[in-house]
């Protein structure tokens, strides 16, 4: 697995109906809602400052709304990679996480990774194909600063290969991957945007 070297900025889509209705979404194409649109301003106004030279986007409709007015406002080129599209779930797709949950008696300490149906991407080769991405963009253009912009689980999958902790976070919220002293650190860029709690 082919692991990225050096820093990068990553932003995952604004709120659609279904993360706000608690869905899984995968490959299926949802568009922003209302308060994704909001979302997706304010974060734009928290990377304003940054020196962003390029997105790498997955080509979904949800991460493309979050981030296309951001580019062209800031005349900053957008690529899609096919690569970060969001993880595929198989059946649980347009399902509701809480009944998938329920129905499955998983614990609260139980995630529902372990219990994918036959249909699902396998999360090694996910996990593979995201890391390779970040790292071919990042050696292409090594002396830039790189936005991925993508999904939430691409999001755990980085953290994952790259600090051995999976982590989460929240819809539109910008987030640094640096290294510091041979390690990687992950830290949000602010750390509150529109309709969330700090």
């Amino acid at each position: 697995m082919h692991l990225p070297e050096r820093s990068f900025i990553f932003l995952r889509h604004a709120q659609t109906a279904y993360n706000r209705e608690g869905r899984f979404q995968g490959k299926i194409e949802v568009p922003l809602n209302d308060k994704g649109f909001k979302q997706a301003e304010a974060a734009a106004n928290s990377l304003k400052d940054l020196t962003i030279s390029r997105i790498i986007a997955s080509p979904a409709t949800r991460v493309i709304q979050t981030v296309r007015p951001y580019a062209l406002k800031q005349a900053i080129p957008l690529h899609l990679d096919n690569d970060l599209m969001e993880f595929f779930v198989g059946e649980f797709e347009g399902q509701k996480i809480s009944a998938i949950r329920e129905r499955l008696q998983l614990s609260k300490e139980q995630s529902w990774l372990s219990v994918l149906p036959s249909d699902a991407d396998s999360w090694h080769d996910f996990l593979g194909r995201v890391c390779q991405a970040v790292h071919r963009w990042t050696e292409k253009y090594p002396q830039e600063t790189l936005l991925i912009a993508a999904h939430g689980l691409v999001f755990r999958a980085l953290t994952e290969a790259l600090t051995g902790e999976p982590r989460s976070c929240e819809n539109a919220s910008p987030q640094t991957f640096q290294q510091v002293g041979g390690a990687w650190e992950v830290q949000p860029i602010v750390r509150s945007i529109v309709g969330q709690a700090p």
